[in-house]
This record gives C-alpha cells, structure tokens and sequence, in this order.
C-alpha cells in the first residue's frame, strides 16, 4: 500500500506535488489503460494523461513536461504529482508493490533441507530456501535472500541485504557487495578460459586460483557468466547493472555504474571505465581498455582500446557519426557495384 502522504513527506526530492487528496492511497501500478480506482499510474504524454484520467486512479504521476496539463484541468479524483524522470519515478515507487521477498519468505526463515556447514555464518534475519546450500566458512550478511537450490560455496561472501536467486552459483571464495541481486541461473566463479598448449599441441588447463569481488548495488540479470582471475580478482564495481546472457571473463575489471545490456561478450583482462552502456549483443575483445563515460551501439565490436569519452558503433568501431554513415554506406553497396561495372564497361578496362 502507498499513501500520496507518503510520496510527499519522503520523496519530495524526486516528485512535485501539484494538486488532489493527500489520503489517496493506491494498492497496485496498473498502466493507464487498465487502471483502478487503487492504482497508482504513469502518464509520460497527453495520450496517456487522458486515457488515466477516464479511470480516475488514486494516485497518478505525470511528467513534468505535461504538468501543465493537469492544473488546467479537473483531476480532483486522482492526487497528482509530477516527475522529471518517470524511469526514476518508477524506481522509487514500484518496489511499495514488489512482492518478490513473499517467493523467499514463504518457506519459512531457515528450510529444513537447506544445508548449512557448520563454519558458515549466517546473519541475522536470513533467509534459505530449499535445498539451497551454504559452504564452510561462507559468510551470510544480515537480511540476505537465498533461493531454492542456490550454492553458496566455501569461503564466499555475501553482502547485507542482497538476493540470491534460486539455482544461482556464487564459488569460493568469491565477494559479493551489499544490496545485491542475481538472478537465477547465473554463475558467479567459474573457471576462467585459459590453457597452456604442449609440444604435442594439446591443451592444459591452467588452474585459477583468484576470485570475484563484486561491488554494492550490482544486479546481474539471468544466465550470466563471471569468470574468476587467474591469480587476482575479478572486479564488478558498484552500481553496475547487468542484463540477461553477459559473459564476463577472467580478470576483468567493469567500472561503476556501467550498464552491460543482454549478449555483451568480453574477453579476459580487460577494464572497461566508468558509466559504460552498451546495446545489446556488443563484444569487446581480450587486453583492452576502455575509458570513463564510453558508449556503445548494438552489436558493436571492441577490438582496441577506447580512451576518448564518447559514443562509438560497428566494426570496425567508428565514432557514432561515422558509422552511422558507414552503415548506410552498406546498404548501397549492390547499387555501388552495379554502376561501377557499368563504367568499366563503358570506358573499355580490363579487370587488370
């Protein structure tokens, strides 16, 4: 449940209150179209402002550059406030309607087939899922979520007030931060991808022996791979926010705040900067570095380093600007060719 007094009092940093009933209270986020007289919902244009207000919700939240339009108006049914971001908007206020700790509490605190060594500690306020099981000398912080079949192994750290998904793997001696989410399915220190070669050319693995060290506020979405370093860390900074199906190589290093969005690749030893973003299914090659602030097309390609602040694309990779003009260049290419015999032909040249 959220009170529009609760929206004043703690978050007037984020929304402005323009006008309505202050004891509105909404039980759900509906979209404008399937709003309730409960709901709490979202106008980001007009069209969406005029469809919410056919269903009168309790509380509605518009962007600022359409506020205007609700104090020329009568919107007494619904308590109004605007908000410059509604992305952020969001993030403040739909986690009154998360019900995702209920899939973890609902087990009860600790389940009877959760397996716990001895030299674990587990803090206070834990919970454990079924089957889920807890390494010797594995450390649990206060308020943590372990889901069902989750593997915490020897030596690993997890952070206050971080959730484990189910079937999630975090190996030894691996370090994940405060207020952390994995979801389900991912592995977090595995082996990394290295082998020497012998004289007869067959390949032997080189044992990794370092960890990962994950900052606080990281969230790795479903079906990631992290890769443990050779023989030091490999680092997810703070803030990093990673989607589903990222592979993450062995000693690297990803700066604060990046976003890492669904199929990124990167080869090992390699650092990328801090507030990196990239579209999806990008690729940044071994050995490379690159620096603060550096964005990245879809399907862009890394393969040296990138030390200028900016946004790049393709690949090879250009400066946004250019690529652009590259991309649009390939698609010519038929027509380029066509003509191009056409004027060898015309003026009698030889293939030499």
């Amino acid at each position: 449940m959220l009170t529009a007094q609760t929206i004043k009092n703690r978050y007037s940093d984020v929304f402005t209150f323009l006008q309505g009933d202050l004891s509105a209270t909404a039980s759900g986020c509906q979209i404008p179209q399937a709003a309730l007289p409960a709901s709490l919902v979202y106008a980001g244009d007009i069209a969406q402002l005029q469809e919410a207000r056919q269903h009168k919700p309790a509380i509605m939240i518009v962007s600022t550059n359409i506020a205007s339009s609700v104090n020329a108006t009568d919107d007494s049914a619904s308590c109004c406030f605007s908000v410059k971001n509604i992305p952020l908007g969001m993030a403040v206020l739909l986690k009154y309607f998360d019900k995702k700790r209920d899939r973890f509490t609902q087990w009860g605190e600790h389940h009877p087939t959760a397996v716990v060594h001895s030299a674990a500690k587990i803090g206070a306020g834990v919970y454990l899922g079924p089957y889920c099981v807890i390494g010797a000398g594995a450390v649990i912080g206060d308020n943590c979520l372990i889901g069902s079949h989750a593997v915490i192994e020897n030596g690993a750290q997890i952070g206050a007030c971080s959730i484990i998904h189910p079937q999630v793997f975090v190996g030894a001696g691996c370090v994940v931060g405060s207020d952390c989410e994995i979801h389900p399915h991912t592995t977090i220190g595995s082996d990394g991808f290295g082998y020497g070669v012998n004289p007869g050319g067959r390949p032997r693995k080189i044992s990794h022996l370092g960890n990962v060290q994950i900052g606080d506020g990281v969230e790795i979405g479903s079906n990631c791979a992290v890769d443990r370093a050779t023989l030091t860390s490999t680092h997810i900074r703070s803030g990093a926010k990673l989607d589903n199906i990222c592979h993450i190589a062995h000693n690297c290093d990803l700066g604060e705040n990046g976003f890492f969005t669904a199929g990124f690749m990167m080869g090992g030893s390699t650092k990328i900067g801090r507030n990196f973003a990239t579209g999806g299914n990008s690729v940044v090659t071994a050995h490379v570095t690159i620096g603060d602030n550096v964005m990245l097309a879809g399907r862009s390609t890394v393969t040296n380093d990138v030390p200028v602040a900016g946004s790049y694309g393709g690949y090879p990779l250009q400066p946004m600007k250019e690529a652009m003009k590259t991309l649009v260049s390939l698609g010519q290419l038929n027509s380029i060719r066509k003509k191009l015999n056409r004027v060898i032909k015309h003026l009698g040249l030889s293939d030499e």
